[in-house]
């Protein structure tokens, strides 16, 4: 995606945009953000473990509120979650009728 894109009208992140302008997939920046977003919740932890009073504006620290985050993150990049019809579909194909 480009920055002439029509979908580039979903993506509210500034630093998302910016990867889809210099040649980024979506995989790509989704993997950067999961990436980030895992390694500040490990140093959370860890930091924590030494000093329960460490990283204070941070949040929980748990590995829930570091998957919301990256849900938060991946929908300001412009992912959005499958239609409901999607969602409906038996998992196993062969209990298609």
């Amino acid at each position: 995606m480009d920055a002439n894109d029509p979908r580039m009208a979903a993506v509210e992140c500034a630093i998302a945009r910016v990867g889809y302008e210099h040649g980024r997939n979506g995989i790509q920046i989704a993997e950067q953000w999961i990436h980030a977003h895992v390694h500040a919740v490990l140093t959370v932890q860890e930091g924590r473990a030494a000093n329960p009073m460490a990283f204070p504006g941070y949040g929980d620290g748990t590995a829930e509120e570091a998957a919301r985050r990256i849900v938060a993150r991946l929908l300001d990049a412009g992912w959005r979650p499958p239609d409901s019809e999607c969602l409906d579909l038996p998992g196993d194909p062969s209990d298609i009728a």
